[in-house]
């Protein structure tokens, strides 16, 4: 029995190193497209380097759940998701409210205000460097636009023609757009694909080291009657 338990112990551990360590692909890719306006959206979620995941299809009428390999996403097995209508309404309690003297209410509200100074000196230093951190976690691989765009005014689509040139001119690697006017159709149609790894494992190192913080802030508050800084 355990021969056969330790290959899979194996086996799991070293999946869930590589969910950890691997870079995790998360892809978008929108349409909109003829008149009316038919629009496709399809969110892509891989693990291991994209090496296999899920991706949810969008459209106006039907959800699905599809799987994804290799970073494109595979036309069987579809998993069909219906959304249920919810006809059930709540309704609203009304609760009686009872007065308090003036006095009462004062010393609430200075408890209130002293609580929320305490809870400002623990997570506003810690989160900020947590928020600062966070652009580590994420890099942007593509974001590609394509199609066309235009109003009801052919005067405001020829204006916005000469914007739409001088941003096709710029050029970088990872962002391309190519967006032309349209003098027939008012509206946006076209394509967004949208390409962005980000590492888990990272993420929760960050998240762990903003805990690690706020328990020392809290322990120093407690025990060594200290009053940390706002920032």
């Amino acid at each position: 029995m355990l021969d056969l338990l330790l290959p899979l112990l194996y086996a799991f551990s070293a999946l869930g190193l590589g969910v950890l360590c691997l870079p995790i692909a998360l892809s978008l890719h929108f349409q909109r497209e003829g008149l009316p306006a038919n629009w496709q959206l399809l969110v892509q979620l891989a693990f291991l380097g994209g090496a296999i995941g899920l991706g949810f299809r969008f459209d106006e009428q039907h959800r699905f759940l599809v799987p994804v390999i290799l970073g494109k996403a595979m036309p069987f097995p579809i998993l069909s998701l219906k959304s249920k209508d919810n006809k059930t309404k709540k309704e609203s309690k009304t609760s009686d409210q009872v007065t308090s003297p003036k006095s009462a209410n004062d010393r609430a509200d200075k408890t209130q205000e002293g609580g929320l100074i305490g809870m400002l000196r623990l997570l506003l230093k810690p989160g900020l460097k947590l928020l600062i951190s966070l652009p580590q976690t994420i890099g942007l691989r593509q974001l590609s636009i394509k199609g066309s765009l235009g109003f009801t005014n052919p005067a405001q689509t020829g204006t916005l023609s000469s914007y739409l040139q001088a941003i096709k001119s710029l050029k970088n690697k990872k962002i391309k757009i190519d967006v032309g006017p349209d003098f027939i159709r008012p509206g946006a149609f076209g394509q967004l694909e949208f390409v962005a790894h980000f590492h888990l494992g990272l993420l929760l190192l960050l998240f762990g080291r903003f805990g690690l913080h706020v328990a020392y802030r809290f322990l120093a508050v407690r025990l060594l009657r200290r009053q940390p800084g706002l920032i």
